[in-house]
């Protein structure tokens, strides 16, 4: 069954969040002189000027805040100012609880469509890349102001590095009848999803004037971020807000709740969990929308489940099947060929399913057997052939490599074949490096979910900073490749390793570790029987 690995999945990759979840690093030296002020649409703004000619500007609010009537609506324009409005710290990140606490996150706000903006040193005139992320956490958590997704290491590479935040959970994925009945189109959800439209809108008007060049724009993600990517991909409103994306281990297959009952009694629709939720806060009469309106974050936290057990499927808020903003399943968008015709640089981890079962009793085959039995009845039997314990180190070695092959490398190698299919360059990845001295949540993991993402932006000061020479010498490699995509739609270039393109014959791939090498078909034949039974 193919529902209970999206859903556990789509929850799970909210861990990132609590591993992510520190302040903002203080990167290169501030300068002595003035602060930068940049024009944009809404008003002037004055960031952060670095000693070495970057700078960054933080916090700029790209919508108006969606609170009152504005909450579950499409992202609206920002008011206008007129005197220079201080960018020098993040918004305030979007309502969501404690990973394993259940609790409300302190510090948060719904005023809290906000994005960052980091430049390098610039020439008069000149337009340099611009790369636009998109944070990770299951579509429950996260922020763009998380220590991690500093883009002042990436900057200095010669790119403009833009980040967002996005509604999440309940308040930016509920659908419900009462909030389509407010639009001629009768669809509901997505609301994040449309928040990290308007953000890439913003970005095609008033890049400009930072210095990037709105024509070369790359959508870059990890996890939730990536699916997102991969979604703005297939949706319709997104086509020619950019023109590459890299997508680090996720893919918008994951993506498949219809809006509305699909007639099957064994899969849920956006609309029965958004009725569950309004039931749960008393709001089933009258003016149900209206009701839902004043009721708190909190109580809306509260009421969604949205505290995580990673250890079985978990049904939460996450992007939908709404035939507006998504039209129609993403497996069958790109089956189809209606996506954006772009370049692709996609990947994954080799041990991407540690991360999710950090806690699992998973130590004798019956707990293995059991846990199988849980995440996907349909399935169990030919799962437990394909990864019978006995062919790996342990039951929980081989639970973690069927959570990887069925929820991130196959759904990763069936994208780039079906985007190879339709004529367009992919260059695929796996990290296989194992972290000894960083981030010791990741102690023991391998090369964890997410385990790259301190390599991609250069992690420069705190718990997860880059902790050796190597590891800084790998960075400046990966910077490289991740760079030179964004440039010029190909990560090769002068005394790198060559990275070759994707086919379908030998399906090649870099392997990033210490010693950068060529790689071929992973793990082929488990993908192919996963792709024959729905997965």
């Amino acid at each position: 069954m193919r529902l209970p690995f999206r859903l556990s999945l789509l929850s799970s990759l909210a861990a990132l969040a609590l591993l992510t979840h520190c302040a903002h690093s203080k990167g290169p030296a501030l300068a002595s002189g003035p602060a930068p002020v940049v024009a944009t649409d809404k008003g002037p703004v004055r960031g952060l000027a670095y000693a070495d000619g970057s700078a960054a500007f933080l916090g700029i609010p790209f919508a108006a805040p969606p609170t009152g009537a504005l909450r579950w609506r499409a992202p609206q324009p920002a008011e206008a100012w007129t005197t220079p409005r201080e960018a020098t710290r993040f918004g305030s990140a979007c309502p969501q609880v404690e990973m394993f606490s259940g609790k409300a996150m302190a510090d948060t706000s719904e005023d809290c469509l906000s994005l960052n903006v980091w430049t390098p040193a610039l020439q008069p005139a000149t337009r340099a890349p611009v790369m636009v992320w998109i944070h990770g956490g299951g579509f429950t958590m996260g922020s763009s102001g998380f220590e991690l997704y500093d883009g002042a290491a990436l900057s200095r590479s010669g790119v403009v590095v833009v980040s967002m935040n996005y509604r999440l959970g309940a308040l930016g994925f509920l659908g419900h009848p009462a909030l389509g009945a407010e639009n001629a189109n009768k669809a509901s959800g997505n609301y994040g999803l449309m928040d990290q439209r308007r953000a890439l809108e913003w970005v095609r008007d008033n890049i400009a004037a930072f210095g990037g060049d709105p024509d070369n724009v790359t959508l870059f993600g990890e996890s939730a971020g990536a699916i997102s990517a991969c979604l703005q991909m297939v949706s319709p409103q997104a086509q020619g807000l950019f023109k590459r994306v890299i997508a680090e281990s996720g893919t918008c297959y994951l993506t498949g709740v219809p809006l509305r009952d699909p007639g099957t009694p064994r899969e849920d629709s956006a609309e029965e969990r958004g009725l569950r939720l309004a039931k749960e806060l008393g709001c089933t009469d009258g003016d149900v929308a209206g009701c839902l309106r004043t009721r708190t974050p909190e109580q809306l936290l509260a009421a969604s489940g949205a505290a995580l057990d990673l250890l079985k499927p978990h049904v939460g808020f996450a992007p939908i099947i709404d035939g507006d903003v998504l039209p129609a399943a993403p497996r069958q968008l790109l089956a189809e060929g209606k996506y954006a015709k772009v370049p692709l640089l996609l990947g994954t981890n080799k041990d991407e399913g540690t991360l999710f079962t950090i806690k699992a009793k998973l130590s004798s085959p019956e707990q293995y057997e059991e846990a199988l039995r849980v995440r996907s009845p349909e399935h169990a039997e030919e799962l437990l052939r394909l990864y019978p314990a006995k062919s790996f180190a342990s039951p929980h070695a081989a639970y973690d490599h069927m959570l990887r092959d069925a929820l991130f490398l196959c759904p990763a190698r069936r994208l780039a074949r079906t985007v190879v299919e339709h004529g367009q360059p992919v260059y695929a990845y796996h990290f296989t490096y194992e972290p000894k001295s960083l981030f010791g949540a990741f102690y023991n993991l391998g090369a964890a979910h997410a385990a790259e993402l301190p390599f991609v932006f250069g992690a420069e000061k705190g718990r997860l900073s880059l902790g050796s020479d190597k590891e800084r010498e790998l960075s400046a490699k990966i910077i490289g490749y991740w760079t030179r995509f964004a440039t010029q739609a190909d990560p090769n270039g002068k005394d790198a390793t060559e990275w070759p393109a994707y086919t379908r014959e030998g399906e090649p791939h870099l392997v990033l570790d210490m010693n950068l090498e060529r790689g071929e078909r992973l793990d082929q034949e488990h993908c192919d029987e996963l792709e024959k039974l729905g997965l």
